[in-house]
């Protein structure tokens, strides 16, 4: 079982292969912890994959944040 870890956009995010083609992911953001698993044959395309939810994590936090008064 391989088991790796990476950064994106300042997030911690590990990668572990469970069986052939698939992946299991998890990452924390605002102390929220995020997992799961994808399929993909090469880890190259699970890490893009992840970093695809990260950037959405992000879109929709900063999306969500109230506004400052003017």
């Amino acid at each position: 079982m391989k088991k790796l870890i990476y950064r994106h956009r300042d997030i911690e995010y590990t990668l572990r292969n469970i069986e052939p083609d698939l992946w299991a992911w998890s990452f924390e953001i605002n102390g929220q912890l995020r997992h799961g698993t994808t399929r993909a044959r090469l880890d190259l395309l699970a890490q893009r994959r992840v970093c695809m939810l990260i950037d959405r994590e992000l879109k929709n936090i900063e999306r969500t944040k109230p506004s400052e008064p003017d």
